[in-house]
């Protein structure tokens, strides 16, 4: 992708992200949008899927998985390291650890290539398998469904791709479901590691990615989230936090997030602290450095909130998540 299309893509999203901010004053409240949804202790209904449910990604640099889901076609892409391909033509028998990638609301897995390149590159260098011969790591990359998200907390992104956080039923959620299709379709390799198997997840895929470990923590070793909360919290049809084990959780939160708010990290944190769940979390800063700095932004405008929450965190700081997902194994 040359630099020219990578501008023009990341100014649509942000574009498409202010009208929301813009929306949002115009929104039903909360307590109206609620009383529309009929909750259960699955929390919400499934969301509402819009026409066309899905479009094939690029698969940039890796290939292109899919299958049939209830009559949607779900897609994912795959991207093996660099020594992975040659082992593949060599038939050496090496295992790489796997990252799921799970992507924000209103962008694809595409979004790898346009905000989370430096994530996107590190697959090929950073070790994230304790074996010393093996470099870098296998990212998979699914591809959410467009819908109308039923969230009332915050302003409401509209219809595009998401993920469905709001319907918390683990054995019968669709995306998960898919995700379960995927993981298994990148162990058929051979080249995954299932001891090393994690899940990241950027603004509504960290809300994802916090359901999806959990509910799957026989198989996820740990859980890293950027610009996401307590799913389990969400409108309109909070539900109690259910485990079976508590997953190893890394937060990478902004100080000032428009869409994903701070205070919104500070209540997950507290949570997260009460429960005695082993976890870590690291501010950044505006540029998306790692700070010291603790403390909510008193002087966080909706567009500084904006910037924040679609730019990425900076290589060091996809490093050092990295390395805290290295100390857990299944």
């Amino acid at each position: 992708m040359n630099i020219l299309s990578w501008v023009m893509v990341r100014l649509q999203i942000l574009l498409s992200l202010l009208r929301s901010l813009r929306r949002a004053g115009a929104q039903p409240s909360a307590s109206a949008a609620a009383d529309s949804v009929v909750c259960s202790a699955d929390g919400a209904p499934p969301m509402r899927t819009v026409q066309p449910v899905t479009v094939r990604p690029s698969g940039y640099q890796g290939s292109v998985l899919s299958f049939d889901q209830q009559g949607t076609t779900r897609y994912a892409c795959l991207h093996p390291p660099q020594q992975a391909v040659a082992a593949a033509h060599a038939n050496t028998q090496h295992q790489w650890p796997l990252l799921i990638y799970l992507h924000g609301s209103l962008t694809t897995p595409n979004s790898l290539y346009w905000f989370g390149r430096a994530l996107f590159h590190l697959r090929h260098s950073y070790p994230l398998s304790s074996d010393p011969n093996v470099r870098g790591f296998m990212l998979l990359a699914p591809e959410g469904r467009r819908a109308n998200p039923w969230s009332t907390d915050g302003p409401h992104t509209g219809v595009g791709f998401h993920w469905d956080e709001w319907y918390r039923n683990p054995t019968d959620n669709l995306d998960a479901l898919a995700i379960d299709h995927f993981v298994d379709a990148a162990i058929a390799t051979g080249q995954v590691d299932r001891s090393r198997i994690y899940v990241f997840g950027w603004s509504n895929g960290a809300y994802m990615a916090a359901l999806y470990g959990v509910w799957r923590s026989d198989r996820i070793a740990a859980i890293a989230q950027y610009a996401g909360g307590d799913p389990w919290s969400r409108s309109p049809c909070p539900v109690p936090m259910q485990y079976r084990r508590q997953v190893p959780l890394v937060l990478l939160r902004n100080l000032c997030d428009a869409l994903v708010p701070c205070a919104t990290t500070s209540a997950w944190i507290a949570t997260l602290t009460e429960q005695g769940w082993p976890f870590t979390h690291y501010n950044l800063d505006l540029s998306g450095n790692i700070t010291t700095d603790s403390a909510c932004d008193q002087h966080c405008s909706k567009i500084k909130g904006l910037y924040e929450h679609c730019r990425w965190p900076k290589k060091p700081a996809l490093e050092q998540m990295l390395h805290c997902l290295k100390q857990s194994t299944l």
